[in-house]
């Protein structure tokens, strides 16, 4: 979605209805203007837009936040700026629902910018205020507290850790890279070879494998759904763990940035390559090993180094044994 900040705060949310006026994909960029319906191939508005356009690098993008007040951009400019047509009437109910575009940049902010809660509430309330100016009364306002628990129960999971530091959230590699900043990459390698059968690259999965299985020296961080199961593992070193702690962490991350046993397990076995002599037998060894891991322990493997930004709350680990237990 690109927004022009300068003169966006003017323009009406429409939606095209491909109904009132067929048209033709041309497909090169310098028909851009035929493609949108824009009024004036060579006006300001649409040069700007354009130059969004050619400029945009998601990598750069560091926050859905706009820094100046801003509304939606107009998907059809012809209809934006002919109020004087004959069908200018009917433009009034094509306008895009205020509940439905709130819900929209939420929904966004979660799955392509890897907003936090309490950044997922900001959007909200921006997008809310934004909708405002062109909302339509009929729209009888926005649930704020709604669009957030919808989003946040379909986008978000609850996990827990037991740490001794506030700091002890760090994956021992690559400790800079985000959660969705690995996202997008994984994105990428995915749409580069099509669509593969398998959820994870195969060495990004190897390494999760292993670091479930004690070796620890990788881009993930260890978390676990139920807490209470983790203290009565069969797995004395996970036991040990629940049983020493000082505090348990409880974070809310984007599901995007879980990685699950059974996905891992599954994209090894569906990459892997009988062929590949140098790596068959360490994918055999690992899928064995996996196979192995108690699934009571509800663990689950968050990907990025900003685990610390998702956290929610913090309390003394009720599960510590006191000394001499």
């Amino acid at each position: 979605m690109n927004v022009d900040p300068a003169n966006a705060a003017d323009t009406p949310f429409e939606v095209y209805n491909p109904l009132e006026e067929p048209r033709r994909v041309h497909g090169p960029q310098d028909e851009l203007n035929t493609q949108i319906g824009a009024p004036a191939p060579n006006s300001d508005d649409q040069a700007s837009f354009e130059q969004q356009l050619n400029d945009l690098n998601p990598d750069d993008v560091d926050s859905v936040y706009p820094t100046s007040a801003s509304v939606p951009i107009a998907a059809n400019s012809a209809a934006a700026s002919s109020s004087s047509a004959p069908g200018a009437a009917a433009s009034e109910s094509s306008r895009y629902p205020a509940p439905s575009f709130v819900s929209a940049r939420a929904q966004l902010a979660a799955t392509l910018m890897g907003a936090t809660l309490q950044e997922l509430k900001n959007e909200i309330a921006l997008a809310e205020k934004q909708s405002a100016r062109w909302a339509l009364a009929r729209d009888n306002g926005v649930d704020r507290d709604r669009i957030f628990d919808n989003i946040a129960a379909s986008t978000y999971l609850k996990l827990h850790r037991f740490q001794n530091q506030d700091s002890d959230c760090k994956p021992r590699t690559e400790d800079t890279t985000s959660a969705i900043s690995h996202v997008r990459n994984t994105a990428r390698d995915h749409s580069s070879i099509g669509d593969p059968l398998e959820r994870y690259p195969l060495d990004l999965a190897r390494q999760a494998g292993w670091h479930m299985r004690g070796k620890t020296a990788s881009p993930f961080v260890s978390l676990v759904e139920d807490p209470s199961k983790l203290s009565v593992s069969r797995d004395h070193w996970a036991r040990a763990i629940a049983n020493n702690a000082d505090k348990l962490h409880t974070y809310v991350v984007p599901k995007s940035a879980v990685w699950t046993p059974d996905d891992v397990l599954s994209s090894i076995g569906l990459a892997m390559n009988v062929e590949d002599s140098d790596n068959i037998d360490a994918d055999v060894d690992l899928m064995c090993s996996l196979g192995r891991t108690p699934t009571s322990e509800t663990e689950r493997l968050f990907l990025g180094g900003n685990l610390e930004s998702y956290r929610v709350a913090s309390k003394d680990n009720p599960f510590k044994r006191k000394t001499g237990e």
